[in-house]
């Protein structure tokens, strides 16, 4: 009898100490198992932001001429960021953000009022593509950028000379490679060049995607004698250059599809957004592309 007492004793106070342990480290565990879910949230939703995201915020979310920066300090720095003020929030980022991919964007505010696109519902709870738990991942990826501007002091942004509207303004030389890399960054690829054989938003920019085997560096210059063209460009790089700033100067007869209301879908931002420097390169750059 006093063998089974000692041994149920033994059995209890090993339990007991198994339980003290779990005890212990369970707040631990736990901790590391939320860093590894988040983890997992974070790369879940870069996946999401590049297939469905990056074509108008950018692969990095700087931006492009189509929507504006999601990784900026305007958005993800400081307790209450410049925009959540501007747009008269007051919850938290994260619900800010989470209910703009949600339920989307209609009506811009003033400080984007010029992009082509209002931001698109996401959330299926909305009548979007994304179920609840990938809106949450898109968010925690938006949010993760944020990481980058906690302690960050501001730094002065350089400042850019708009290019303007005016085709006779003197260019500086053009480098056709940084003109590549330029229409990359902004997101113009997107729209101007085919991905997987489908059908561009945009005028097809390369050769192999024109019915007539002429890529924009041609067409360009061939477009000055049409009979209805409706612009002050008297040069093919003055095309470019017009078609680029002022893209409801010549609809191209046939084009109709790119337009809506008599005005082009191409973003109308780029006489503000680009200089000197980076038109010369983007005209280059479709120069080559003949």
């Amino acid at each position: 009898m006093t063998w089974r007492v000692i041994v149920g004793t033994l059995c209890f106070v090993i339990t007991m100490i198994l339980f003290g342990y779990v005890a212990v480290t369970e707040q631990d565990r736990m901790a590391t198992f939320d860093i590894a879910y988040q983890a997992r949230q974070v790369e879940t939703g870069g996946q999401l932001y590049e297939l469905n995201c990056a074509t108008c915020h950018g692969l990095d979310g700087q931006g492009t001429g189509r929507a504006p920066a999601v990784n900026s300090p305007d958005l993800l720095a400081g307790k209450t960021p410049a925009r959540l003020t501007e747009a008269g929030w007051g919850g938290t980022l994260k619900d800010f953000i989470h209910t703009t991919i949600a339920g989307g964007r209609p009506q811009a505010s003033a400080k984007f009022a010029d992009y082509p696109q209002r931001m698109p519902t996401w959330s299926q709870d909305f009548g979007g593509p994304m179920r609840s738990d990938q809106v949450d991942a898109v968010v925690a990826y938006v949010l993760n950028w944020g990481l980058a501007y906690a302690n960050a002091t501001p730094v002065p942004q350089p400042t850019v000379v708009p290019v303007g509207t005016d085709l006779t303004v003197a260019l500086p030389t053009g480098d056709a490679a940084a003109g590549q890399a330029a229409v990359t960054t902004l997101g113009c690829t997107a729209c101007h060049i085919s991905a997987g054989g489908a059908a561009p938003v945009g005028p097809a920019w390369p050769a192999e995607s024109d019915p007539n085997g002429q890529g924009i560096g041609t067409r360009a210059g061939l477009r000055l004698s049409e009979a209805g063209y409706t612009g002050d460009a008297t040069t093919a790089e003055q095309y470019l250059f017009e078609s680029i700033v002022s893209p409801d100067a010549y609809i191209v007869p046939g084009n109709a599809t790119y337009a809506a209301n008599g005005k082009s879908i191409m973003p109308h931002t780029y006489s503000t957004l680009l200089d000197a420097q980076h038109m010369a390169d983007i005209i280059a750059y479709l120069e080559t592309l003949k």
